[in-house]
């Protein structure tokens, strides 16, 4: 999703007039020290003389005029502790720039040293003065002066204050070696030496004419700053025209440290409306060293956060699949609730890709529909896409929603990387439901169909419509809470049938023998289609104290099918098949759980740790399924979770039968914030009867021996004893029985912000994965998860750091993924550049095989500028770097 401003932030054109003393024009006729308010008939001023203000602080004396003041503070004096040496990696910044308020990295103090990056050379800080904070309005405020001296010629009616003029009024101040007041022109001019200041902002000029009655200014050759942004620039020539609107003549702007101008913009013609919130600059050119690389005839950007039209970041990328790309968003501000946004990207390998989208919201909805189009000269034919989403709030409880997206073949998202927010899995969804909630129900009907977006995945159900009603109502009186769930659903499929064709047509196996469809392996009740309905009442009276919980629970869940099946002659007896299977399955279950805490010390340290021991029993007695479809069903990943589910499958077309206890404790240690700074479980579940109940008929598909007596045992453990590591793992063990082992650790360290290392390792043995090629479950040891995961971002030095991730599949011996690069960053720049490997999965090439990719991408970010290119390296590094993000968030 690109952001809704345009290419160049709001900073550049804020930075040039934001709060600037000028758009209140100051007034005074004034002799050494005066204070004047508007008279109260409204024709003129009138003006005292001041009592002499409090001592301030003196400030540093000034290499350029004016003369010292007291209204500015001492100068910032080096801390003893920090050396005045200039790190090697970091270019020194030569030259006197006090006057814009730069204070040289030496002169900081320890905590203004460590508020600014190590490479940089200094940073601007505006000095103390009175009533830089004043936040009172202006025209509440008096207008002070003070200068060295002064006159009045009575017959021009101008007034003059000569060396060291100090013009203030609440945090805006003026400064000048000379200022006049022509009272019949209302006009006033300071010449020489102009320092004009607001808060966060400085204004350097050579003079200054200021028309008091139409807010009229100029100021010539100026120079300005903003301390916060770090930013400053220069202009021939800044006006004030009586509409309010700033104009500036050759404007520029940077980020860089003074005496050094890596990049800054420059434009011909800038014109800033402030009441409108938006400016316009002509003639606009980025210069890299003094060297144009960007120019733009025209352009438009904000001043606050109004959103306006126009162009935003354009990005560059290169890849084997597609070739080089350049992408250029245009935003369309259309009105205050709608908008929409054209991502054209030219591809040299394919053409250009037409995507946009466009976004609505009102107080009761929201929508947003995304839509592509391409005619593909790689692929030979043209591709498109579209999705609508849409979220409306019908009535206080009542809610429709609608996520509906197709695709013009299942291989769109394998070959083209969509800018839009709409990447699938394997299919697509789509989905219309509405939701009424009651207080203690909920009523939800939705019809919902998939697109694939593969072609080696069985085509999935439909449900056409699904029905459900849920609810818990605590009965009175009793402690005992009731709570059901209901549902009917219609699922129905178009299967696929004959050869999967593939680029060159018909794809062949090894063995060269036509690969079938996916569909085309389902046999018997796996082509079932129908209507299906649930009905699960319980009851259960739930005992909570301090100390611990014990929930008995009894349970119902009934089950009821009307199926429809395509006969065809593969062996299986549809004729005889039984078209309205059902069953009743009663369970029984006892939850309880013990909480105990004392204190601890670990490394000096005080914790409060917790024991927090639980047991489960559940019963469920067998109930032949084997005649009922999967619609929904699989069977859950065992984890420590799963140790305490009423059902081990997913859906409702299986409900497992069950005689079984379960232990498991989990310990935590918390620190005084009550952070979980360690915690560990582990369970086991002990069957005391064999599991009846499969998913197929034959028991394929079983992720477990259902004759043993005890399950693997199930831990999670988490350590993090401080904010800049931590270890996460979790892992199935089994004794007895090696294929159900399975795991996963993760490390992360993160002493600061800008250093990052991760390393991760899973592996599972026994993988619960249909073979839709071949119509049955795979389970073998060619088949087991075996990964590691390494990145790092990494600094060489103050400026130069190390970006890299590998990711490796040990079971067939090959890399998923490999980047690698460095990163540059100095006080207004950064570059890096990136080298990547990645496994493409292309079904249409070939089903059996996965195909490389390599591409180099680049991102160049200009400091209060934004990128100017690599938005897909940011993209790249957030999905694969953990704290990559906490990293940018908190840098520099």
């Amino acid at each position: 999703m690109a952001y809704r401003t345009p290419p160049f932030r709001p900073t550049f054109p804020m930075l040039l007039v934001s709060g600037l003393l000028l758009a209140q024009p100051l007034s005074s006729v004034a002799a050494n020290q005066v204070e004047c308010r508007a008279s109260s008939s409204g024709a003129g001023w009138d003006c005292s003389p001041m009592s002499a203000p409090a001592a301030l602080p003196p400030r540093p004396a000034q290499a350029v005029q004016p003369a010292p003041r007291a209204t500015e503070p001492a100068p910032v004096e080096a801390p003893e502790s920090v050396t005045a040496a200039t790190p090697a990696s970091r270019p020194a910044v030569t030259g006197d720039y006090s006057e814009l308020d730069w204070v040289p990295r030496e002169q900081l103090s320890s905590e203004q040293q460590a508020a600014i990056a190590p490479y940089c050379g200094g940073m601007y800080v505006e000095p103390e003065r009175e009533g830089r904070d004043n936040e009172t309005p202006f025209n509440e405020l008096p207008v002070s002066a003070a200068a060295d001296s002064s006159s009045f010629e009575q017959g021009s009616q101008t007034g003059t204050l000569e060396g060291d003029v100090l013009l203030q009024q609440g945090r805006l101040q003026a400064q000048s070696n000379q200022a006049s007041f022509d009272q019949a022109n209302n006009l006033i001019v300071l010449d020489g030496n102009v320092r004009l200041r607001d808060q966060g902002v400085l204004v350097l000029g050579d003079s200054a004419r200021m028309q008091i009655d139409t807010g009229e200014t100029r100021i010539d050759q100026v120079r300005y700053v903003v301390h916060e942004s770090r930013a400053r620039g220069t202009a021939t020539k800044l006006m004030r025209r009586d509409d309010a609107v700033i104009v500036m003549t050759d404007g520029t702007y940077t980020t860089c440290e003074p005496g050094e101008n890596t990049w800054a913009l420059h434009s011909k013609d800038i014109e800033l409306n402030r009441e409108e919130g938006w400016g316009e600059a002509k003639h606009v050119t980025l210069r890299v060293k003094d060297v144009p690389v960007f120019y733009t005839p025209w352009m438009n950007f904000p001043l606050d956060d109004r959103r306006k039209s126009g162009l935003l970041t354009p990005s560059f990328a290169s890849s084997t699949d597609s070739g080089s790309e350049l992408t250029v968003p245009y935003y369309f501000n259309l009105a205050p609730n709608y908008d929409a946004t054209l991502y054209p990207r030219f591809m040299s390998k394919r053409g250009l890709l037409m995507e946009g989208e466009a976004r609505h919201m009102n107080e009761q909805s929201q929508s947003q529909i995304n839509a592509a189009y391409l005619d593909d000269s790689e692929f030979g034919d043209t591709r498109w896409m579209y999705q609508l989403r849409h979220d409306n709030l019908l009535a206080p409880r009542w809610r429709a929603n609608v996520d509906y997206s197709d695709i013009s073949d299942p291989f769109y998202f394998q070959h083209l990387n969509s800018s839009l927010e709409s990447r699938p899995d394997t299919y697509v969804n789509q989905r219309v439901s509405s939701t009424y909630a009651g207080n203690t129900w909920r009523f939800e009907a939705a019809v919902h169909s998939y697109e694939l977006a593969d072609i080696t995945s069985v085509t999935p159900y439909d449900r056409l419509p699904q029905l459900r009603l849920d609810g818990a109502n605590r009965i009175a009186g009793t402690g005992l809470r009731f709570n059901y769930r209901t549902e009917y659903s219609y699922f129905d499929r178009d299967l696929n049938s004959g050869l999967l064709s593939g680029r060159d047509g018909v794809q062949f196996d090894d063995a060269n023998i036509g690969i079938r469809e996916p569909d085309e392996s389902l046999v018997g009740l796996q082509r079932a289609t129908g209507s299906r309905v649930v009905a699960a009442p319980a009851l259960e009276y739930p005992m909570t104290t301090s100390w611990g919980f014990l929930t008995p629970t009894v349970k119902a869940v009934m089950t009821q099918y009307d199926l429809d099946f395509d006969d065809r002659n593969d062996g299986f007896d549809y004729a005889g098949a039984e078209t309205t299977p059902g069953n009743v399955t009663p369970l029984a279950s006892l939850d309880g759980g013990l909480y105990f805490d004392r204190q601890a010390n670990w490394f000096g340290q005080t914790f409060r740790q917790t024991f927090e021991p639980r047991a489960y029993y559940l019963y469920a007695p067998y109930r032949d399924q084997s005649d009922q479809p999967l619609f929904d069903t699989n069977e859950f990943a065992f984890s420590y979770s799963s140790l305490f589910r009423d059902n081990r499958f997913s859906g409702s077309d299986r409900i497992s039968d069950a005689n079984q206890f379960t232990l498991g404790a989990t310990s935590r240690f918390l620190d005084d914030a009550g952070r979980e700074r360690i915690r560990g479980s582990l369970g086991q579940i002990f069957y005391l009867s064999d599991r009846d109940v499969a998913l197929l008929p034959d028991g394929a598909g079983a992720t477990t021996d259902p004759t043993q007596s005890t399950s693997a045992y199930a831990g999670e453990f988490m350590y993090q004893m401080s904010d800049a590591w931590r270890f996460r793992s979790d892992v199935i063990w089994n004794p007895d029985n090696n294929n159900e082992d399975a795991g996963s650790a993760i490390f992360n360290y993160q002493p600061e912000p800008r250093k990052i290392i991760n390393a991760g390792y899973r592996f599972r043995n026994n993988i619960n994965t249909f073979d839709a090629l071949s119509g049955t479950f795979r389970r073998n040891a060619n088949d087991r998860i075996d990964q590691s995961d390494l990145s790092t971002i990494w600094p060489i030095n103050n400026q130069w750091s190390v970006i890299a991730r590998w990711q490796h599949d040990f079971t067939r011996d090959r890399t998923l993924e490999a980047f690698g690069g460095l990163e540059y960053d100095s006080c207004c720049y950064k570059v890096r550049v990136i080298n990547r490997y990645w496994v493409d999965y292309d079904e249409y090439e070939t089903v059996t095989d996965d195909s490389s990719n390599r591409g180099i991408f680049i991102q160049i970010v200009l400091k209060g500028l934004g990128n100017v290119t690599g938005n897909r390296v940011e993209s790249l590094f957030d999905q694969g770097i953990p704290g990559y993000r906490e990293r940018e968030n908190n840098g520099f």
